[in-house]
């Protein structure tokens, strides 16, 4: 999938481990996700697949891409839409990158 954000850039997203891509989890969707994962450690399973995909089944994040060049932020709404939002300063902030984050602190 690519993005055109309306500065022209292009936002791809055809890899994983993306610096501008994440998965945001709403506050009262949090919690779920956390008691899918209680759930699948106390049910102490051999297969780690089961494990695995009975966390993934929870379905509690959205997705979520920042452009580089401008800072807007694209989320999926409920449906797939996608929603913009500018950040005041007009620039990349690379909020999903916390590697960077850490290194400007």
């Amino acid at each position: 999938m690519k993005i055109k954000c309306t500065c022209g850039e292009i936002i791809p997203d055809q890899t994983d481990y993306l610096s501008y891509k994440a998965y945001v989890i709403g506050d009262k969707n949090y919690f779920d996700f956390l008691d899918a994962v209680d759930e699948a450690i106390e049910k102490k399973e051999e297969d780690r697949e089961k494990l695995r995909n009975s966390v993934r089944r929870a379905e509690t994040s959205r997705l979520a891409w920042e452009c580089s060049t401008c800072g807007k932020l694209y989320l999926d709404d409920a449906k797939g839409n996608l929603i913009a939002y500018r950040p005041e300063n007009g620039k990349a902030n690379r909020v999903f990158d916390r590697q960077r984050s850490k290194e400007n602190d």
